[in-house]
C-alpha cells in the first residue's frame, strides 16, 4: 500500500488556511453576527414565506405554495431537498462548514484549486489561480445581489471541468469521482442556466481532445474514456433526478414554454413572434456591448455600475467647485428633462458592476496563446471566444438568432450576458497555464525572450493607444443617451449649441474616468511584466516571483471588488449598533425582511375578529416566546401574527400599489394575486396580459382618481379578480396630505369554491381567454371542447347547496359540500395537472381545467368531503433515486480512495 507523504500535504493545508483567512477577512462582519443585505434574498424571503413556515411546522416539503400568483409549484421558488442526499455533506465540506458568504468564497477557491490540481499544476501556483478566479468582480457582485444558487453553480464549474479533463487524459477513476461529486453539486445548486453554459467549454475541449487523439491513433482509448465521462455525469445527475424531473415537468407549463394562444391581447395574430421559448427581446435585453467586453481588462471601460453621477454628496461638491457649467447642465437635464446622467454608459438597461477578470489575469492569458503549446489552450480559447460572441446578444444578431432558433434549450434562458462566466472561468485558467509553463520550462522560454518582449510590449502598446486616443476606439455615450440628445434637438433646435456643449462635457468627464482606469490596469500589468521578465532571465527566484505575482493579482482584484461589496461603516453610528455597516444587518432584520404597513395590520385585525381561534393560537405563541425572552422585538411578534394568519386563512389580496409581477412584500404577509418570480406559470402570465393586468390598472387608477368609492363601483366588473378570490384590494389614494394606502374589502369575490348554474364550451385557448371578459363567473364556467369529460346537460340549483373550504395547507385543501342534485363546482385554485389529485370521500376522482386557469369538478348529489392533494410522482421517483445514488457515491468514494492508496506512486 502506498505510504502517505505528509510533507506533500503542506501546500494543500497552506492553501486551505489561506482560503479561510482571505474569506473571513473579506466578510469579517459575518463573524461578528451580521448578515449581508441582499436584495434578491429579501425578495426570496418574501415569496417563500409560506413554504418556509410549512417546513418548520410540519417538517415536510409542501411542493406547492399558495401565496404568489394564485399558487405555483414550490420547487421553482426554493430548491426542494430530498432526504438522504449525500450532496448536502459535500456542499458543507467544500464550504468547510463556514457560514454564507464566507463559505461560498471558500468554495470558489477550492473548486478552482481542484481544477488546477487535476491539470497537475504546482499547488503554490494553483493557490494563486484560485484567488484570481474567486475574486473576478462578477462573482463578488452577485454575492451582494443575493444570487446564491447562481454563485454556487459557478463555484462548481471548475472542478466539473477538471474532473472531465482528468478522465480524458488518463486519470480515469480520480476523474470519475471528481466529476460525479461536482456534477452532482452543480445540479444541486439548481441554476440550470449556468450548468447549461458549462456545456460549452466541456464540448469544445472534448472535440479538440477527440481530434488530437484520433490523429495519434488513440480513438478507441478516447471513446472508452468518454464513456467514463458519461458514466460520471449520469451518477452526478441521479441524486438530483427529482429536481430535474419536477423542473422538466413544470417547464412545459412555465413562461418558458410555448403558448397555446395565437393572438395578442388586442386580438391581432402573434404567429410571427411565437416561439418554443422566451421572446427574443426578453432573452437579449441584457446583452453585453462589444466595446463593453474590455471591462474584462479595464473595469471602468463603461463607467462601472449604474448610478447618477451626482448621486453622492462628495461628487456634487467636487463638480460644483471644479466644473460648475457641467454641474449646472446635469442639474438642468434632471429637472427639465427627467434625464439622469449615469455613471455607466454601456447599453445594458443597468448593471451592478462590470465583469472584470483582472488586468494581470488577462495579460497572462494573452501570453498563454503564444507560449503554451497545449491543445487545451486551443479548446479553452475557442470556448472563451464563442462565449464572448454570445454575450453580445442583440449586438451580434446573426449568431444569437442562430442559437435561439436552432440550439436546443438556448431560448429557455434570459440575460445572455451571463455566459461571460465561462470567460471568467477560462481566463485565469489560461493565465495559470502560462505561469506553470514558465515555471517548468524557463530555459525554453528564455530562448524565446525576444518573442516574449514583443508579445508583452504589444499588449502594453495597445493600452497606451487606448490612453492616448480613447475616442478613436471607444464611444462615450450610450445608445439611449444618443437617442435622448436627438429627441431634444428635434424639440428644441435653437438650443443645439448648448446641448452639444453639455453632452461634450459628459464625454470629457467619461474620458477622464476611462483614462484613469487604463492607467490603473497599466500599472499592474507593467509590474507583472517586470516580475515575469526578471524571473525569466534568472534575476528572481521562484518563491519571490510567485509571492510577488500572487500579491499583485490579489491586490488588483481585491481593491476593485471592494468598490462593490465592502465592510464600510456608517458615519455617526456607534461601533456596537445593530445598523453599524452599510452592507450588513443583524440576523433578526434579515430573517424578517419586511414590516407590515397599516393596511396589512387592518387586514390582520379583521381576520382575527372573524377567526378567534387564530387569535388564540397567536396569543399562545407570543406567551411562549415571552417565556424565552421577556421583551421580544415587535418584529418577532408581528412575524408570529402573520404566520398564523397565512396558515389559518385562505383569502387573497390584490395590491395595486406594487407592480403585479414584482411584489414579494405582499406575499410575505398574505396570499396574493401578484408575486415575484422569473418563471411563473405561462397561463397565469397570459391571464395577466389579457385580463388581470387590465383590471389591476383600472383599480389602481380608481384609487387615484375616485378613491375607495370608485373602486367599490368597479369591483362587480372585475371577473378575474373575483374568481381568484381577492377578498382585499389595496392601493394608493390621493389626499390633501399626499398619497395614502387605502383598503377595500371586496364583497363580490367568489370565495374558495362555488357552484355554477351552467357552463359554456369553447373551441380553443383563444376563445377561452377572450370569453373571460364578458363571463359571469359566478353562474357560468368556461370549458374547453377538447376536455375529455362528460357533463350533465344542465344543473338544478337549490338554496341549501353549499361547498366550503374546511381546512387549508398549501399541499392539501379539504372541502365540505352538500348538494340536492349533481352540481358543477369551480375552485379558485390554479389548475396544474402534474401533481394535483382529487379525492371524494377517500376515492380518487378526476378534475379538469375551467376558466382558462382554474380547477373544476362535477360532484354527485349528497354530502361529502373533497380533498385536493399535491403529490407529484416525479418527486417520489426523485426520492428513491436520491437514496440509491447517495449510496453508490459513498461506495465509489471508498473504492477510489482504497485504489489510490494501493496504486504505486509512479502510476
Amino acid at each position: 500500500m502506498k505510504k502517505i507523504n505528509f510533507k506533500s500535504l503542506i501546500p494543500h493545508l497552506a492553501a486551505l488556511i489561506a482560503f479561510v483567512a482571505i474569506s473571513a477577512i473579506y466578510f469579517y462582519p459575518i463573524l461578528q453576527g451580521y448578515r449581508l443585505k441582499q436584495a434578491d434574498i429579501k425578495q426570496h424571503k418574501g415569496m417563500s414565506q409560506e413554504l418556509k413556515d410549512h417546513k418548520e411546522e410540519f417538517d415536510e416539503e409542501p411542493l406547492w405554495i399558495g401565496n404568489m400568483f394564485g399558487g405555483m409549484p414550490a420547487y421553482q421558488v426554493s430548491t426542494v431537498r430530498y432526504s438522504g442526499n449525500v450532496l448536502t455533506f459535500f456542499q458543507d465540506l467544500i464550504k468547510l462548514w463556514f457560514p454564507h458568504p464566507i463559505g461560498l468564497l471558500i468554495a470558489y477557491m477550492i473548486g478552482f484549486y481542484i481544477l488546477l490540481l487535476s491539470l497537475r499544476i504546482n499547488p503554490w501556483i494553483a493557490l494563486i489561480g484560485a484567488i484570481a478566479f474567486a475574486f473576478s468582480s462578477y462573482f463578488i457582485v452577485i454575492i451582494e445581489a443575493g444570487h446564491t444558487s447562481k454563485s454556487y453553480a459557478i463555484a462548481y464549474m471548475a472542478p466539473v471541468l477538471g474532473g472531465i479533463i482528468s478522465i480524458l487524459r488518463g486519470r480515469v477513476w480520480i476523474g470519475v469521482l471528481i466529476t460525479t461529486i461536482f456534477m452532482g453539486l452543480e445540479l444541486y445548486a439548481n441554476h440550470l442556466q449556468i450548468t447549461y453554459y458549462l456545456i460549452l467549454p466541456i464540448l469544445v475541449v472534448g472535440i479538440v481532445e477527440l481530434v488530437a487523439q484520433l490523429k495519434a491513433g488513440q480513438s478507441a482509448e478516447f471513446f472508452k474514456r468518454a464513456a467514463f465521462v458519461i458514466l460520471a455525469v449520469v451518477l452526478g445527475v441521479l441524486p438530483n433526478l427529482g429536481n430535474i424531473l419536477t423542473t422538466y415537468e413544470y417547464s412545459k407549463a412555465s413562461t418558458r414554454s410555448p403558448s397555446e394562444l395565437t393572438i395578442n391581447p388586442d386580438g391581432s395574430s402573434n404567429e410571427n413572434i411565437r416561439s418554443t421559448g422566451l421572446d427574443k427581446d426578453y432573452i437579449t435585453r441584457w446583452s453585453y456591448g462589444i466595446e463593453e467586453t474590455f471591462t474584462l481588462l479595464l473595469p471602468n471601460a463603461k463607467g462601472g455600475k449604474s448610478g447618477a453621477i451626482l448621486g453622492k454628496e462628495d461628487d456634487v461638491k467636487r463638480l460644483q467647485k471644479e466644473d460648475p457649467q457641467f454641474f449646472n447642465f446635469m442639474v438642468s437635464q434632471y429637472q427639465n428633462e427627467r434625464f439622469i446622467v449615469n455613471t455607466y454608459w454601456g447599453n445594458q438597461p443597468f448593471t451592478s458592476g462590470p465583469v472584470y477578470a483582472g488586468a494581470i489575469v488577462c495579460f497572462l492569458a494573452f501570453l498563454a496563446f503564444f507560449f503554451v503549446k497545449d491543445r487545451l489552450v486551443i479548446g479553452l480559447g475557442v470556448a472563451a471566444f464563442l462565449a464572448m460572441l454570445l454575450a453580445w446578444g442583440k449586438n451580434f444578431n446573426g449568431l444569437t438568432d442562430f442559437f435561439i432558433d436552432y440550439v436546443p434549450m438556448y431560448n429557455k434562458f434570459r440575460a445572455v450576458s451571463m455566459i461571460l462566466v465561462i470567460v471568467e472561468l477560462i481566463l485565469p485558467l489560461l493565465g495559470i497555464l502560462f505561469v506553470a509553463k514558465l515555471f517548468q520550462d524557463r530555459e525554453k522560454l528564455l530562448a524565446q525572450k525576444k518573442k516574449f518582449l514583443i508579445a508583452g510590449g504589444g499588449f502594453i502598446a495597445v493600452l497606451l493607444l487606448f490612453w492616448m486616443t480613447p475616442e478613436t476606439f471607444f464611444d462615450f455615450l450610450s445608445s439611449d443617451e444618443k437617442a435622448h440628445l436627438s429627441e431634444q434637438l428635434k424639440q428644441n433646435p435653437q438650443a443645439s449649441n448648448q446641448l452639444y456643449s453639455g453632452f461634450d462635457s459628459i464625454v470629457d468627464y467619461r474620458v477622464e474616468v476611462f483614462q484613469a482606469d487604463v492607467v490603473r490596469s497599466l500599472q499592474y500589468i507593467l509590474l507583472a511584466f517586470a516580475l515575469l521578465y526578471f524571473f525569466l532571465i534568472g534575476k528572481l527566484n521562484q518563491k519571490l516571483f510567485l509571492l510577488g505575482l500572487g500579491a499583485l493579482i490579489f491586490v488588483d482584484l481585491w481593491s476593485l471588488d471592494k468598490d462593490y461589496l465592502n465592510n464600510k461603516e456608517k458615519e455617526g453610528v456607534s461601533s456596537t449598533a445593530s445598523n453599524r455597516y452599510e452592507a450588513y444587518q443583524k440576523p433578526v432584520t434579515s430573517q424578517i425582511p419586511y414590516t407590515a404597513n397599516p393596511v396589512d395590520k387592518t387586514i390582520l385585525n379583521r381576520e382575527l375578529k372573524a377567526h378567534p381561534e387564530i387569535a388564540q393560537a397567536i396569543q399562545e405563541e407570543v406567551q411562549a416566546l415571552k417565556q424565552e425572552n421577556p421583551r421580544p422585538s415587535p418584529a418577532r411578534i408581528e412575524k408570529i401574527q402573520f404566520t398564523e394568519l397565512m396558515r389559518g386563512t385562505h383569502y387573497r389580496v390584490l395590491n395595486t400599489n406594487k407592480k403585479l409581477d414584482e411584489d414579494a412584500q405582499t406575499a410575505f404577509f398574505h396570499k396574493t394575486l401578484g408575486g415575484y418570480h422569473g418563471a411563473k406559470m405561462k397561463k397565469y402570465q397570459e391571464l395577466i396580459d389579457f385580463e388581470l393586468g387590465i383590471e389591476f390598472f383600472q383599480l389602481r387608477q380608481a384609487f387615484q382618481q375616485g378613491g375607495e368609492d370608485l373602486v367599490r363601483q368597479l369591483l362587480p366588473q372585475m371577473n378575474t379578480t373575483n374568481m381568484l378570490n381577492a377578498k382585499y384590494v389595496m392601493g394608493a389614494m390621493r389626499t390633501q396630505e399626499g398619497n395614502r394606502l387605502a383598503l377595500v374589502e371586496n364583497p363580490y369575490r367568489l370565495g374558495n369554491a362555488w357552484f355554477v348554474e351552467d357552463y359554456k364550451m369553447v373551441a380553443d385557448a383563444n376563445e377561452e381567454i377572450k370569453s373571460i371578459e364578458k363571463l359571469d363567473p359566478e353562474k357560468t364556467a368556461l370549458i374547453r371542447a377538447d376536455e375529455e369529460i362528460e357533463l350533465a346537460p344542465n344543473y338544478q340549483t337549490s338554496p341549501s347547496d353549499f361547498i366550503n373550504l374546511k381546512s387549508y395547507l398549501p399541499n392539501k385543501l379539504v372541502y365540505q359540500y352538500s348538494a340536492a342534485s349533481k352540481r358543477l363546482a369551480v375552485f379558485s385554485e390554479i389548475y396544474y395537472e402534474k401533481g394535483w389529485n382529487a379525492y371524494l370521500n377517500g376515492e380518487k376522482v378526476p378534475h379538469f381545467k375551467v376558466n382558462y386557469i382554474l380547477r373544476g369538478m362535477e360532484l354527485p348529489a349528497g354530502e361529502g368531503e373533497l380533498i385536493f392533494k399535491f403529490e407529484p410522482s416525479s418527486y417520489e421517483v426523485g426520492q428513491y433515486a436520491t437514496w440509491a445514488s447517495s449510496l453508490i457515491l459513498i461506495l465509489m468514494l471508498v473504492g477510489v480512495g482504497f485504489r489510490e492508496l494501493k496504486t504505486p506512486k509512479a502510476d
